[in-house]
């Protein structure tokens, strides 16, 4: 049986290609610092036969399958198997600055779909969320380990209505039985928020909140943000897709407030008609860009 090799759309490729300032011929070097399966930095190679690339790529399995998918560029590209919050230490160290720098925040299809790690409530997989297994914390841990005090403030960062009931709900749950699988939350949650137009409203939410905090998304995108620009040319652009309020309110936040970037968008960029029927995940996405003075 043939095996099909994970493909993830990438989000706003035209866009981002736009603002990078991406040509034929233009002898920039680039930071893709959320590789994926390589699909954003894959085009940026191809329409800038002269550039060179540096990606960072935190899980094990995407990083493998960036490696593959980009091998023909090898020349072109040196990729590491690293969070993006390393980007400014390891290029600094290579003694670069870069031309512009690539953010994509979204969690590819493929760790929804392909990982077995939990990421998705619509999958009965093991309660894991870590993008990186070095990581000690899993999603199980979180839920057996935290307080209620604890649980309540992970789900109120992640504003999950009625935070105080679900960690209430979690506690009582946990002396009789074991959190093993994404279906045992699921479960849980369906407990709570009886209608069907709710739980589907409520799911992704608290997923997403126990994946967040488990990989402490907020707490590196805060990081990358100050480092970031540190390692960008002047002239150089910063571009940072982002898929939920969470985030995009630090990126706004950050890019309102930081005196060495120039704001270029002053709404975010955000996916036309074609590209949510050909991509309905591309749907949330928001891209802002700021420009290093």
């Amino acid at each position: 049986m043939e095996t099909k090799t994970p493909y993830h759309e990438p989000v706003l490729l035209k866009e981002v290609l736009k603002w990078l300032k991406v040509e034929e011929k233009n002898r920039k070097v680039y930071l893709d610092a959320t590789v994926g399966l390589g699909g954003h930095s894959l085009a940026i190679l191809e329409n800038s036969d002269t550039s060179f690339l540096y990606g960072f790529e935190w899980n094990e399995d995407s990083y493998e399958l960036a490696l593959k998918r980009l091998e023909k560029y090898k020349e072109r590209i040196k990729l590491y198997n690293q969070n993006f919050i390393f980007a400014k230490e390891i290029l600094q160290q290579e003694k670069v600055l870069v031309d512009g720098i690539l953010l994509d925040l979204g969690l590819s299809s493929f760790l929804l779909e392909g990982s077995k790690r939990g990421f998705s409530y619509q999958k009965d997989e093991p309660l894991d969320m870590r993008i990186n297994l070095e990581l000690n914390l899993t999603a199980k841990d979180l839920l057996h380990r935290s307080s209620y005090e604890e649980l309540v403030t992970i789900f109120k960062k992640g504003e999950v209505p009625k935070a105080e009931s679900l960690a209430k709900k979690i506690v009582e749950k946990r002396k009789k039985k074991n959190f093993e699988t994404t279906f045992d939350l699921v479960t849980l949650i369906k407990e709570l928020y009886p209608s069907p137009k709710r739980i589907n409203q409520i799911l992704p939410i608290v997923f997403q909140s126990l994946r967040i905090e488990v990989n402490k998304e907020l707490e590196n995108l805060k990081k990358a943000l100050e480092d970031l620009p540190e390692i960008l040319k002047p002239g150089g652009r910063l571009v940072v897709i982002s898929f939920h309020s969470l985030e995009d309110r630090l990126v706004k936040e950050f890019f309102k407030r930081d005196g060495r970037l120039k704001v270029l968008t002053k709404k975010p960029i955000v996916p036309d008609l074609t590209e949510i029927k050909h991509n309905p995940r591309s749907r949330s996405a928001k891209m802002r860009v700021g420009e290093r003075i």
